[in-house]
């Protein structure tokens, strides 16, 4: 059955109180052991706290921990910024990997990304430009959150602690990037580099963050079905988010990869489920328990390229669907039909067991290859997080309307009907109370 988490409104939904300090604020803006360093253990605990804010997407969670061990050493020291503490003369660029996570698994892969870094820092100094001064992740998700520090424990560059989309999305297009018509060109993809030491590399001007996508994916086949990607080169002056900087508040959301590591640590050093939602609970933002209950299928089918899939999860009494492209993006009630959640809202899984997060990926996955594989019949807790402000824009939305509809055109046979327009997780909760 629902259990409500008490509605707390704060910094993370309103933009408006988004530059005062806020009671709870030093919970997200400062982590870790000072001095803006951040050490493996860091990490990993930013690695969790994606996972679950990632709403079942970013990437596998037993991908994730399997990269930091081959790539990161105990010694390592990583490096973040906060958002209103960036120069304005610095460069900045979002690094990213994608492709085949059973490709990945096999070891394919895992200097993608640095490739892609070392490219767009290449391509700046021979435009006159000074080389990146920071990165910034993606999104919100265990190997997109990630790349970065494995980029900054290699080369020393900082971390933006903030992201373009609060959570993990579908398309590259749903971001805040995307949505405020930041510069997104010039894009550079890049391969593994084999056995000789060199790699293959594009430099592209593409059309929009669709062509983007498109370009990378075919790049992708390519390449063992990986490539990593650089995009989006601006300047610390475009994101800076002091109080100079009013406009630059609204272009992504700040200081979710520090939400992450206090969210990480708690579920990492605890693994108690209950102790965790009310550890939730002391965060300036609004969830809800959805739904408790038992993994008992996971249905998978490819649409255009993706991978689309319901997850199905009783409770003896009631059944919930919870349908994904990636990400998952629309919780359905079987037994009372009606909508539970819908993006841009997030819908976070929990094993009840012992806190541990995971992706729409880990369900059901190989256990041979993956070591955080989730088995069917797991016990688990689903939680809702209403999303933040920025990212009920109309243009995002009709993206994850679209994206819904889509994913429900897989499973005909479900008779689901769409959603015509997005309705908020706290409205659906008061009907579904009521």
């Amino acid at each position: 059955m629902l259990n409500n988490i008490s509605i707390r409104k704060s910094s993370f939904n309103e933009d408006n109180s988004i530059k005062k300090v806020g009671l709870n604020d030093h919970k997200v803006k400062n982590f870790g052991p000072g001095n803006y360093q951040l050490t493996k253990k860091d990490i990993h605990y930013i690695v969790y706290g994606a996972c679950f804010l990632a709403s079942g997407g970013g990437g596998p969670l037993g991908l994730a921990l399997l990269f930091m061990d081959k790539m990161l050493n105990d010694a390592d020291v990583m490096h973040y910024v906060n958002p209103e503490n960036l120069e304005a003369h610095k460069n900045i660029a979002f690094v990213a990997g994608l492709g085949s996570p059973d490709k990945i698994f096999e070891g394919f892969g895992q200097t993608v990304s640095l490739n892609a870094f070392m490219e767009m820092n290449n391509y700046l100094v021979q435009s006159g430009q000074e080389p990146l001064g920071y990165l910034i992740p993606v999104e919100m998700g265990a190997m997109n959150t990630l790349i970065p520090f494995i980029i900054s424990a290699k080369k020393g560059i900082s971390v933006i602690n903030g992201d373009p989309c609060g959570r993990a999305a579908p398309e590259m297009s749903m971001n805040l990037f995307n949505i405020h018509k930041l510069p997104l060109n010039p894009v550079i993809l890049t391969s593994d580099t084999d056995e000789s030491g060199h790699y293959q590399k594009l430099i592209i001007q593409v059309k929009d963050a669709d062509d983007a996508e498109n370009q990378a994916r075919q790049f992708a086949q390519s390449h063992n079905s990986t490539a990593g990607m650089a995009c989006y080169p601006m300047r610390g002056v475009d994101l800076n988010c002091s109080m100079l900087s009013d406009k630059n508040w609204a272009k992504f959301i700040q200081w979710t990869v520090g939400f992450a590591w206090n969210l990480g640590r708690d579920m990492v050093e605890l693994k108690n489920y209950n102790k965790f939602l009310e550890f939730l609970e002391s965060f300036p933002l609004t969830s809800y328990t959805l739904f408790e209950g038992i993994i008992t299928d996971k249905e998978v089918r490819e649409i255009s390229g993706f991978n689309v899939g319901k997850i199905i999860v009783s409770n003896g009494i009631e059944t919930f669907f919870i349908y994904y492209k990636n990400e998952s993006l629309l919780a359905w009630n079987v037994t009372r039909k009606c909508y539970v959640a819908m993006g841009p809202d997030s819908i976070n899984f929990l094993a009840r067991k012992d806190a541990q997060p995971f992706s729409n990926s880990d369900i059901n996955s190989d256990s041979k290859k993956n070591p955080k594989n989730i088995a069917l019949g797991t016990e688990i807790g689903i939680i809702g997080l209403c999303a933040d402000e920025k990212l009920k824009n109309t243009e995002l939305v009709n993206l994850f309307l679209a994206n819904i509809q889509e994913t429900l055109a897989a499973f005909p046979e479900d008779h689901i009907p769409y959603p015509h327009k997005y309705i908020p997780l706290s409205d659906l909760m008061s009907n579904y109370n009521g």
